[in-house]
């Protein structure tokens, strides 16, 4: 099993970040920024610094809160099981995000409205931690009122 980690970065509740890949798998598809766990790394630094060297976006490890696992067996086409630990992130100032430049996997940083965006053009499972972020925002706004 290859453990992997993703982070679902959000603005102000309603615009998401994510990156475009460059390569293969999912090519030119929209994902979150994420990668391969190193050795010795605890998951939210891992997240952390995936998230930096991807879109040059720094933010503590501390601040990540967790959101979902993905699991299923073929949610990645390449050979070996991967698991991705996924951690949110929301940044009320949008100024925090004008700076990221596409790095690493990344072809371009895009951010949309959370809403805006459909499947067919998510990559990996990505767009079941998408949903997931959409129910907790729904929930979040139905508390509050």
């Amino acid at each position: 099993m290859i453990l992997t980690v993703d982070i679902l970065v959000t603005i102000a509740q309603k615009d998401v970040l994510l990156i475009r890949r460059a390569k293969h798998p999912f090519e030119d598809r929209l994902v979150m920024p994420g990668g391969h766990v190193e050795d010795g790394e605890e998951l939210c630094e891992a997240a952390a610094r995936e998230l930096e060297e991807e879109t040059r976006l720094t933010v503590s490890s501390k601040d990540l809160s967790p959101l979902l696992v993905l699991n299923a067996i073929d949610r990645d086409p390449r050979p070996g099981r991967r698991v991705s630990y996924v951690f949110w992130i929301d940044l009320v100032d949008r100024t925090l995000v004008e700076t990221c430049r596409a790095e690493s996997d990344a072809r371009e940083i895009v951010i949309r409205s959370i809403d805006s965006l459909v499947e067919s053009e998510i990559g990996f499972d990505h767009w079941l931690a998408l949903e997931k972020m959409k129910e907790e925002i729904a929930h979040e706004s139905a508390r509050v009122s």
